[in-house]
C-alpha cells in the first residue's frame, strides 16, 4: 500500500469502527494530518500577518480548532481499528480521548476552587497523569506488530 492509499483509506473509513487498520495506515494517517495541521495553522497566521491583521494568531487558532474538530472522528476510528489489529479493545484508544476530557474537566474545577499554588501543582500533575502517560502508552501500543485474530491463534494451537 502506498502512502497516499493509506491516507485515503483512513478517510474512507472515517466512521467505521470495526475492522483492522495496519500500523502503516494508522501512522501515515496520523502524521500526514499533523503535518497538514501545522501547515494550515502556520499558513493562516502567515497570511494574516502579511495582511497586517493584529489578530493573525486568533485566526490561526480558529483554523487549528476547526481542523481538529473535523479530524477527531476519523482519527478515533483509525485508532480503534488499530487497537483491533493488535487484538485489543477499541476502548484502549478511546481512553486517551476520555483522559483528555477528564483532565480538562478537573482543570476547570481546580481553576474555580483551588488556591493558586495548588492549581499550579495540580495542573502539572494532571498534565502528566492524564496527558503524557496515556499518550505515550498509546504510542507504544500503536507501534506494536499486527496480530492475527484470536480465533485463528486458537485453531493453530489445537
Amino acid at each position: 500500500m502506498t502512502v497516499w492509499q493509506c491516507y485515503v483509506q483512513g478517510w474512507k473509513g472515517y466512521v467505521k469502527f470495526s475492522g483492522r487498520a495496519t500500523r502503516k495506515e494508522f501512522w501515515v494517517f496520523s502524521l500526514v494530518n499533523i503535518l497538514l495541521m501545522v501547515v494550515l495553522t502556520a499558513g493562516v497566521a502567515f497570511v494574516y500577518t502579511l495582511m497586517g491583521n493584529p489578530y493573525s494568531v486568533l485566526y490561526a487558532g480558529m483554523a487549528y480548532t476547526l481542523f481538529a474538530l473535523v479530524l477527531a472522528l476519523p482519527l478515533l476510528s483509525v485508532g480503534i481499528r488499530r487497537m483491533h489489529d493488535i487484538n485489543r479493545s477499541g476502548w484502549w484508544f478511546g481512553g486517551v480521548y476520555l483522559a483528555g476530557v477528564l483532565s480538562r474537566s478537573l482543570n476547570m474545577i481546580l481553576q474555580q476552587y483551588a488556591s493558586p499554588e495548588t492549581y499550579a501543582w495540580m495542573t502539572v500533575v494532571l498534565g502528566i497523569v492524564l496527558g503524557w502517560i496515556p499518550l505515550l502508552g498509546m504510542i507504544y501500543l500503536c507501534c506494536q506488530k499486527s496480530r492475527p485474530p484470536e480465533e485463528v491463534q486458537t485453531r493453530i494451537v489445537e
